[in-house]
């Protein structure tokens, strides 16, 4: 097993990207994470262009959600907007789709969650068999950056269980690593995460960005170097954010 680790894209036109791609072969990163908003800039057939070329894949693309109505979109329009989401990820050949849930917002709890449940049901269903993974942030904060403090739903008890016995492994945690970190100090249960496909994101507003980037580093050649499991392929470690 290899642990990969991902660099967030940049660029936000084709004189860019071309750039920023040498610097990130000169540096031999294999895998980026990129914005939808990147994507319109740049036209998903010309984005995968420039990548294919370089030897570099998509790992993860942001983001799609909000089915509590906490992205201003009505449920119809989220479920329609994560499914043009899930069809631009399966263009570019991306691992992963960062979902943004949703609050509780002013629904009661049971209506978020059945709210959340549906979108993420759907967004799976048109997924279809596809091997595409919804990557769903473990706390709000991970949103500060974007101006949605809110838009997190915080899954417990019965909605936990759901996610374990219904998505299997389609949907992940994505972990956000702030702040001054040590690795015990991580979520309990982040290395089967990882085994299974789910991801560790720093917080890039964060002031210890530089140096958790330097431990994720390390982290991702030492859990290469022990390989935590038997199975073949590579596991994410997203080890910068955007």
């Amino acid at each position: 097993m290899r642990v990969a680790t991902a660099s967030p894209l940049k660029s936000r036109s084709m004189n860019a990207l071309a750039a920023e791609v040498r610097h990130l072969q000169s540096r031999s990163v294999r895998y980026v994470s990129v914005r939808r908003q990147q994507v319109r800039l740049l036209g998903s057939q010309r984005l995968l262009a420039v990548l294919n070329d370089a030897g570099i894949r998509v790992s993860s693309l942001g983001y799609a959600g909000g089915f509590t109505g906490s992205l201003r979109l009505s449920f119809e329009d989220a479920v329609d907007d994560a499914a043009r989401a899930v069809d631009q990820a399966i263009e570019l050949s991306a691992r992963s789709l960062i979902m943004l849930p949703g609050s509780q917002a002013l629904h009661i709890r049971k209506h978020a969650e059945q709210s959340i449940r549906m979108g993420l049901q759907m967004a799976l269903s048109h997924a279809g068999q596809r091997s595409l993974k919804l990557l769903v942030p473990n706390e709000s904060l991970f949103c500060s950056g974007l101006g949605l403090a809110d838009d997190f739903y915080r899954p417990s008890g019965e909605f936990l269980e759901w996610l374990h016995s219904s998505t299997g492994t389609q949907v992940q945690p994505l972990i956000v690593v702030r702040g001054h970190q040590r690795i015990s100090s991580l979520p309990t249960g982040w290395k089967q995460s990882v085994q299974n496909g789910g991801v560790l994101r720093l917080c890039p507003q964060c002031g210890q960005y530089e140096r958790n980037a330097r431990r994720a580093r390390r982290l991702a050649r030492i859990l290469s170097q022990r390989q935590l499991s038997h199975d073949s392929g590579d596991r994410e470690l997203q080890v910068t954010g955007n």
